[in-house]
This record gives C-alpha cells, structure tokens and sequence, in this order.
C-alpha cells in the first residue's frame, strides 16, 4: 500500500508537466527501488531521523550487547555520540557530496580510539578543537582492542554504508510524519471508514 500510494503521487506530480529534481523518504525498501529503477534523473536521499532510528534499534541493540561483555564497558558512553554524530554528518555537509558524507561517518572508528586524523580523501581530520571539560569525559577505546574492532564492525557494516551516504542535507520528512499523527488522531488506522467519513475525518 505503501509503494502504490508513492507511485500514485509521483505520477501525479509528472502528470502536471512537474520534474522532480530531490526525493526524501525513509528506508522502505520498495520504494527504494522504484526510484532507482523509474526515476534515475531523481536524486534520493534518507530522512535523517528514520537512518537514525534504525541505528538505535538495530545497532544499539549490537552496542550494548557488547557493552555487557568483559572487557567492551568502555562502549556504552559512545552509543548516543554515534546517533549525534550521524546527525551532524548531513547538516555540516550541504552539498550532500556523498563520499564526504560517508568519510564524515567512517571517521567516527578512529574517534573513539582518540585518533582524530584520517585516511579519507575529503575528510582528513575532525572538524573539532582540542577537546576539554565535558568534552573529554568519555573513556577512549584502546586502538587494536576487541572492543574497538567490533565498534568498527558495527559502524561500518556494509548496510550501514549504504544508507548513511543518502543522508538528505536539507529537507527532512519531519513535517509529513507530524501531519500523519494528526490524521491518525482523528483517523486512527485501526478503524475502517466509509469513504465519506474518511473523507469527513480528513477535511
């Protein structure tokens, strides 16, 4: 229902002579093909928030797991940095150059072992200064430490890679998902209507 409903309105949007330049949605798979497969002039990218979420139910599950083994406690402080950090990522990349993107996020791995130059083409060093006070509260992980090693595992697992690099620099879907919970307030899905007091509910 999903894909139909995307495919409905793009082809709307291109019924009325419109070309779409930029789309933003989030992971869902179909509809990613579809537009790699129907729309190649279109340049996709990924809501930040729905990369995000994936990381804290899909990765942070990982994380903390390893956190709770001997040896890897150093890791539970640098499970919300990473969702901070992918944040940042886009916002301070607004040209959405996706491999700028992708070294902003691998450079994550040698942050953490305190490490802040880089191997990357475009992105050398992180873009912080010297680091004091709260800034440097969090225990580094040992560079070559089988904790260190798995967090590099995590973050730079090959789906990870792939979505982070469609990170969208500007427009969000924030806005649409604020508009679907009020609809769902007085149009709750779990209830079927008639077209009319569908119709009614909306307007």
């Amino acid at each position: 229902m999903e894909k139909e409903g995307f495919v409905r309105s793009m082809d709307l949007i291109k019924s009325k002579g419109l070309k779409i330049a930029q789309l933003v949605t989030d992971r869902h798979a179909q509809i990613v093909k579809y537009a790699r497969e129907e729309m190649p002039n279109t340049k996709h990218y990924f809501d930040v928030w729905h990369v995000a979420k994936a990381i804290e139910t899909r990765f942070k599950k990982k994380l903390v797991a390893l956190s709770k083994k001997k040896d890897c406690e150093a890791i539970q402080p640098w499970i919300r940095s990473m969702c901070n950090h992918l944040y940042w990522i886009p916002a301070s990349t607004p040209s959405g150059n996706c491999q700028l993107i992708l070294e902003k996020w691998e450079s994550i791995v040698n942050h953490v072992q305190n490490i802040h130059e880089h191997d990357g083409q475009l992105y050398t060093e992180c873009a912080h200064g010297t680091l004091e006070g709260r800034e440097r509260q969090k225990k580094w992980l040992t560079p070559g430490s089988k904790v260190a090693e798995r967090f590099s595992d995590i973050a730079t697992s090959t789906q990870m890679k792939k979505d982070v690099q469609k990170l969208s620099p500007g427009a969000q879907t924030a806005s649409l998902e604020g508009y679907h919970a009020v609809i769902n307030h007085f149009a709750p899905k779990m209830i079927g209507f008639s077209y009319h007091g569908m119709l009614s509910r909306l307007v």
